[in-house]
C-alpha cells in the first residue's frame, strides 16, 4: 500500500469515528467556547484530543467525552 492509500484510509477511518470540537463540547455542557477551549479540555482528568489538525483545532471522541461526564466531569 502506497502512503496516499494509507493517508486515505486513516482519514476514512478518522471521519467514520463521532467527534466533538471545543464548540460541540461547550454545546453538549451549556457553557461558551471560550470557556470549553480555555478551561474544561485542559483540565488533567478530561480526555485527550485524538485528533490535533493544530493547536487551534482538535477532534475528541464523542464516547470519551461523554465518559467523562458520567464519571463527574461536568
Amino acid at each position: 500500500m502506497n502512503a496516499t492509500a494509507i493517508t486515505q484510509d486513516r482519514q476514512a477511518m478518522a471521519s467514520s469515528v463521532p467527534r466533538l470540537d471545543t464548540a460541540d463540547i461547550a454545546a453538549l455542557l451549556g457553557v461558551t467556547r471560550e470557556h470549553a477551549t480555555d478551561r474544561i479540555t485542559k483540565r488533567p482528568d478530561f480526555p485527550k484530543p485524538y485528533i490535533n489538525v493544530s493547536r487551534r483545532l482538535r477532534f475528541w471522541r464523542t464516547s470519551e467525552v461523554h465518559a467523562w461526564m458520567q464519571q463527574g466531569g461536568a
